[in-house]
């Protein structure tokens, strides 16, 4: 052979593998992940973090006074009012609006009798005193198993949805959808980010979907990371997205529809302000996320989770870290491979990346997405719960097994692994409705009320406003449900609003934005859940998010002063 023509050879081989040869290069002169340091001191986990609450509410249960409102819960079957006093004893009146009225409780009568308000409500001017003896030192540990039960309903969902998805994981169908995926917005990553965020607000604002994004973090996830993004991006878009739909609620049943209808009014009144506070709102978020998103891009050192890079994407990108391994290796080898067999290899890679996403793997993954399309069907149209949701994912996942076709005992151990990977979420979610049980069973949730109730009475109207935001804020750590805040709260700070010639539509706006500002970072609310299910511990996400907190208070002032403003 000519030595011009062994030079032409080898030159092909050099540049068959060149851009290949160089991604190892770049990949090995960068600073690999330093492992956290271990330390004497170092950050609680989300369980600790939890049961120290939970403790320090408790011994609250024997500082506070114990107190509480008359309650007045309406029996649809009779068609009658029952007022629950303090000491235990009822009376019944005729459910009429006169008797509301009577009650000094603004609210339409068909508030009760459409369903609107299920659960007993406070009347305002009752707080009383009560005298009780406080729990015993065994129910510390009562409490977050009385949790752990009363959320039994999302544990279940996520159990099903755990074992759905380690079917698909075991057909490769995931990481097979995802690598496709990536191809399609290479180069508009950050447009898929977009779309995603604003399909999840939008949820929020209109369903009120905010437990059940939870389904999404195994499915998206993944996709963020494949699309060059770090962990945090991933977990800000999902979990961020979520909390300012509902912060931002226009028409959302388990916000301002029950909000304003326990506060007296239509939930119409002022959704004109909230659009436009939810499109600011999405722009500020989308922004910060934004500049961080650049801010890594040009230094992947700088990314906040850069030290447990390694561990999400273990978590994530297992099966794709290890095939991108092996052909690492295959490059670093290529000098001895001769052309003839170099060729044969690339067409091969070709063909089988081409042939990666199978018929089968297609199937599998439009089966799962119909389950979602069915899931949120039922929660927007038929008022379905997660029982409901569960039962759609077993009936997919059956099918699922079946095109699996591994044998009935292979499936359900795949099954019940997949399960299994979602018992540390679940127990996260008992352990902070643990601390609401906590405060409602020892009596201390009232007086904490009545206690800001007389704080704020008499204010002026401006100041008035601000102040119900940060009240809405502290009752927001105490109490993450927005329907049991709603509830609670709106009857006795409604009429505060009236002494103050301030609109009850005001309270509930800072109702909604108090509580979900707070929603944010509170350890009673998901974050604690989605950092979990993130691979992300939780001093990562306050480290991300401190300075977001910062602008969305100052926003969400300003917002409250403008609405001051406009009802003046």
């Amino acid at each position: 052979m000519k030595e011009e023509d062994k030079e032409d050879k080898y030159k092909k081989v050099d540049n068959i593998d060149t851009l290949e040869l160089n991604r190892v290069t770049e990949r090995s002169s960068q600073p690999e992940p330093k492992e956290e340091k271990k330390t004497g001191c170092q950050f609680p986990t989300a369980y600790t973090i939890l049961i120290i609450l939970e403790a320090l509410v408790f011994f609250l249960t024997y500082i506070v006074q114990k107190g509480q409102f008359e309650k007045i819960e309406y029996s649809s079957e009779r068609n009658i009012f029952i007022i629950r006093k303090q000491n235990g004893t009822t009376t019944e009146r005729e459910a009429k609006q006169e008797v509301l009225d009577g009650l000094n409780i603004q609210i339409p009568i068909e508030s009760f009798k459409k369903g609107y308000i299920k659960k007993p409500i406070s009347i305002p001017g009752t707080y009383q005193a009560i005298e009780g003896e406080s729990s015993n030192l065994f129910m510390l540990f009562v409490y977050p198993i009385k949790g752990l039960i009363d959320s039994c309903d999302i544990a279940a969902f996520l159990f099903v949805l755990g074992g759905t998805l380690n079917i698909l994981i075991e057909m490769n169908a995931l990481s097979a959808g995802m690598t496709a995926l990536s191809r399609i917005t290479k180069g508009k990553e950050f447009l898929l980010l977009i779309l995603v965020f604003l399909l999840i607000s939008i949820s929020g604002s209109v369903i009120g979907l905010l437990e059940e994004i939870l389904a999404f973090y195994p499915i998206l996830m993944p996709v963020f990371l494949k699309s060059g993004m770090d962990g945090m991006i991933g977990l800000a878009t999902l979990y961020l997205s979520s909390i300012i739909g509902n912060m931002f609620s226009t028409v959302n049943a388990f916000t301002v529809v029950l909000g304003s209808y326990s506060a007296g009014i239509n939930f119409i009144n002022g959704i004109a302000f909230r659009a436009v506070c939810f499109a600011l709102g999405n722009i500020l978020s989308i922004l910060y996320i934004y500049l961080y998103y650049r801010k890594i891009k040009s230094d992947e050192t700088q990314s906040i989770v850069y030290d447990i890079k390694q561990s999400i994407e273990d978590k994530f990108l297992k099966e794709e870290k290890e095939k991108e391994k092996e052909k690492s290796e295959d490059n670093l080898m290529a000098i001895d491979i001769t052309e003839e067999t170099l060729l044969a290899k690339k067409e091969k890679e070709k063909e089988d990346e081409k042939n990666k996403f199978t018929c089968m793997q297609k199937i599998a993954l439009i089966i799962f997405l119909c389950a979602f399309g069915v899931m949120i069907f039922g929660v927007m149209a038929l008022d379905w719960w997660f029982e409901d949701m569960a039962s759609v994912f077993i009936i997919f996942a059956i099918v699922l097994m079946i095109l699996l076709n591994k044998g009935e005992q292979k499936a359900l151990e795949i099954f019940i692994k997949g399960a299994g990977e979602f018992v540390g979420v679940s127990c996260i979610i008992g352990l902070a409705r643990g601390i609401n049980i906590t405060l409602e069973e020892g009596k201390i949730s009232d007086t904490i009320l009545n206690s800001l109730t007389k704080a704020v009475s008499g204010l002026p109207t401006m100041l008035f406003g601000v102040l119900m935001l940060i009240i809405f804020m502290l009752l927001g750590i105490l109490i993450s449900s927005s329907t049991g805040l709603a509830i609670l709260a709106m009857p006795i700070f409604s009429p505060l609003a009236d002494e103050v010639k301030l609109s009850r539509k005001v309270i509930v706006n800072t109702y909604m934005f108090g509580q979900y500002f707070s929603g944010i970072v509170t350890p009673t609310g998901l974050v604690l859940i989605a950092s979990q299910m993130s691979g992300i511990s939780y001093k990562y996400f306050i480290k991300f998010i401190w300075p977001f907190l910062i602008i969305c208070f100052i926003f969400l002032v300003i917002s409250i002063i403008v609405d001051v403003l406009i009802e003046s």
